[in-house]
């Protein structure tokens, strides 16, 4: 262990660093997945023959597990948007009536 390593344990890691620590962790995983997918298609070539490859249509479009994330967040969001809405309207059909 060097001697750096034991000053960056004792210190608390600023959010600026945390994002850059996890951005290039993204973007080391990011390009040993880009280098699996290519040496899987290689060996597709060499040894699979006359089988397509299923991952050739969308392999450029892949969604990084934040973006997965994001994006059920915001169909959670829209389904609890739109069920408050209907509930106020309900209230105020009710509050309409019975007044």
């Amino acid at each position: 262990m060097r001697p750096d390593d034991e000053q960056d344990s004792q210190q608390p890691k600023t959010r600026a660093d945390y994002r850059r620590e996890q951005e290039r962790a993204e973007r080391e995983f990011q390009e040993r997945d880009r280098k699996r997918v290519q040496v899987e298609k290689e060996y597709a070539r060499n040894h699979g023959g006359d089988q397509p490859d299923e991952e050739d249509n969308g392999s450029e479009q892949r969604i990084s597990p934040a973006d997965s994330k994001q994006n059920r967040l915001k169909r959670r969001l829209n389904w609890a948007i739109f069920w408050l809405v209907l509930l106020i309207v309900a209230v105020y059909l009710i509050l309409f009536f019975l007044d």
